[in-house]
């Protein structure tokens, strides 16, 4: 009778089930290979139609209906795909009215709704994290109801509310699958970082972007440029994904992928020319000497880390003694005299923030900024962004943000989640200090990773204390057995 009533309970989705679901609905090994490798031919076909035929409406509809229909069954594909677009920006689209990063960002919103009608995956927010970024987007939509220029602000407002959908649906995959989800979006965008740029060389479309470019430099991935420091932004965290996944991952292959990786993002780091890209990577792979007994307890990621300082920094040495860089960019990193002037004329902005606020405490507003403050540019710096931009409400939800994430990483177990989750949060803010990247959407998608990362961290942890428990086990069997071998023998 006990066990009629359990299945019954189990047939009608009630909270008792012998397992967890997960979003993704579960297929054999070599049916999710079949449909990889079907979706992948259709891409081919699309792209032959749109490069051949030269029609790139229905190429893009015969690409585009599979690609959804796998984003619908898979969330994981669906966060592949994101982080394998996100290093082209907004720069790839067609007749200026439409982008693939906002066709991504559509599909996306569409497969987590009807996902969620499929599968209903049970899902906790855990971390306080998340609702103090969605305080800070109900802040902005309603400080934006005072400013001037409403119709702009109310369009930012709106962008600042799809990045925290999207911050909430990449936490969502994530936390509703197994920990391989994590491993394959990190190898999905660092393919896409270097492919891209890798795409963007040989099309000529660098060549193209240092003419639009102050300074000379490399500054685009694919379609139009973008901001340099941004650019360094995705080149970093690229970089500190292939780390981690060197360290994680057991194939051989897919280790060559992420040693070819290591080799070839610093020099990209370096032709970008952002001075503050570079210094916040180097403080983030120095700042585990901060920890000095976390170090010894792992020697082995010790001894990575160094090698891979090592080899970086060999192969920018060559690059260097090549002449490799464009002399205005070598110029750029070696004056000191320059840098003092770049910080300076950063150092403006951060004061009128300050008189900002004491006249307007609850936000100048993002467009009317500049009328307000008489700054050309916005302030370079996340903390003084927000308390400029958005007053001190706003000023006060960053910062508990960024206090609830740091806590986040330090209680999560010692295991190569941590060191990436601490890696990655660590750059973001010693980078934040230098650009306003508190409104990209790396920013944020990367934000869900270093939160999600805690949950994976504890399987490990907890993988590696029973294998420990095991191993006793065994041997306090195999100790009994001679104990009784003996007893018999005596």
């Amino acid at each position: 009778m006990q066990t009629v009533f359990t299945n019954a309970l189990i047939d009608e989705d009630l909270p008792c089930e012998w397992q967890e679901r997960t979003s993704d609905i579960p297929f054999s090994p070599a049916m999710n290979t079949m449909l990889l490798a079907a979706w992948l031919v259709l891409c081919a076909i699309g792209f032959g139609v749109i490069l051949l035929a030269g029609n790139p409406i229905a190429g893009a509809v015969v690409i585009a209906v599979p690609t959804l229909l796998g984003m619908v069954i898979k969330p994981t594909f669906a966060l592949c795909v994101l982080m394998l677009v996100l290093p082209t920006g907004a720069g790839v689209g067609f007749q200026g009215a439409f982008s693939l990063d906002r066709g991504i960002g559509l599909a996306l919103a569409a497969s987590f709704f009807f996902n969620v009608l499929l599968t209903r995956p049970g899902l906790h927010v855990r971390h306080k994290a998340l609702w103090f970024a969605a305080g800070m987007s109900v802040w902005i939509g309603l400080s934006s109801l005072t400013q001037p220029q409403l119709v702009k602000e109310m369009g930012r407002a709106f962008t600042h509310f799809q990045l925290l959908v999207l911050v909430f649906v990449v936490y969502w995959i994530l936390e509703t699958n197994h920990e391989n989800a994590f491993r394959w979006a990190l190898r999905s965008y660092v393919i896409g970082m270097v492919g891209s740029i890798v795409l963007a060389i040989k099309s000529g479309q660098a060549i193209r972007a240092v003419q639009e470019t102050r300074d000379v430099r490399y500054a685009a991935t694919l379609g139009r440029a973008i901001d340099a420091n941004m650019l360094s932004a995705l080149i970093a965290i690229a970089f500190l994904s292939a780390i981690y996944l060197f360290a994680r991952d057991r194939s051989l292959l897919w280790r060559m992928v992420y040693a070819v990786a290591l080799l070839f993002l610093p020099l990209m780091m370096l032709r970008t020319g952002s001075r503050g890209g570079l210094v916040a990577l180097a403080f983030t792979l120095l700042s585990p000497l901060l920890f000095v007994r976390q170090i010894l307890s792992r020697p082995a990621l010790a001894a990575l880390m160094l090698i891979v300082i090592i080899v970086a920094s060999a192969s920018a040495g060559a690059l260097i003694q090549q002449k490799g860089l464009d002399s205005s960019v070598l110029h750029r990193l070696t004056d000191v005299g320059r840098a003092k002037d770049a910080l300076e004329f950063r150092m403006i902005p951060i004061r009128n923030a300050l008189d900002t606020v004491l006249v307007w405490p609850l936000g100048a507003g993002y467009w009317s900024w500049f009328e307000r403050s008489g700054s050309p540019i916005w302030p370079h710096n996340d903390f003084f962004f927000s308390l400029g931009v958005y007053g001190f409400p706003g000023a006060i939800l960053f910062t508990t943000l960024v206090i609830l994430t740091m806590a986040t990483v330090r209680r999560t177990p010692l295991t190569v989640e941590k060191l990436y989750a601490r890696a990655v949060w660590t750059f973001l803010l010693v980078m934040g200090l230098n650009i306003k990247q508190v409104s990209a959407k790396y920013y944020w998608v990367f934000l869900a990773f270093v939160l999600a990362a805690e949950r994976i961290a504890w399987w490990y942890a907890q993988s590696r204390e029973d294998e420990a428990e095991e191993i006793e086990a065994g041997e306090v069997s195999e100790e009994e057995e001679l104990q009784e071998l003996g007893s018999a023998l005596d």
